[in-house]
């Protein structure tokens, strides 16, 4: 139970601390928050519980009279990932292998042929 207390402590303290600032640059450039800090401030902002009834590309910050874009948002979480290095590449399945025609049951390759020549007469 005291884990769960925690945790809603340290979302108001982020939610808190992310009214502190007014656009992502200020949040990027603060000598004072760890990444992850910078992270869970920008995360929250570009929750859709700042959203702008009417406008979705839109947030309304905490404490702030303007309202920042979404992608303004978005740019400076990028600029975050951009110090993890490049994404892992996915490893995708192989396509499997074509197949042969497959026949009906009982009909033989000839009539295969002769179906095909018909058709295309």
């Amino acid at each position: 139970m005291t884990t769960t207390a925690m945790s809603m402590n340290e979302i108001h303290a982020n939610s808190l601390l992310a009214s502190t600032f007014t656009h992502p640059r200020e949040v990027l450039a603060s000598p004072f928050l760890d990444m992850i800090q910078k992270r869970c401030i920008l995360a929250t902002w570009a929750s859709d519980a700042f959203a702008v009834e009417g406008k979705p590309w839109l947030r309304q910050i905490p404490g702030s009279s303007q309202q920042i874009r979404i992608g303004d948002i978005l740019a400076a979480l990028r600029t975050l990932d951009g110090d993890d290095g490049p994404p892992a590449q996915s490893q995708r399945m192989p396509l499997p292998k074509r197949m042969g025609r497959t026949h009906a049951v009982g009909q033989t390759a000839c009539e295969m042929k002769r179906l095909r020549a018909d058709i295309h007469l």
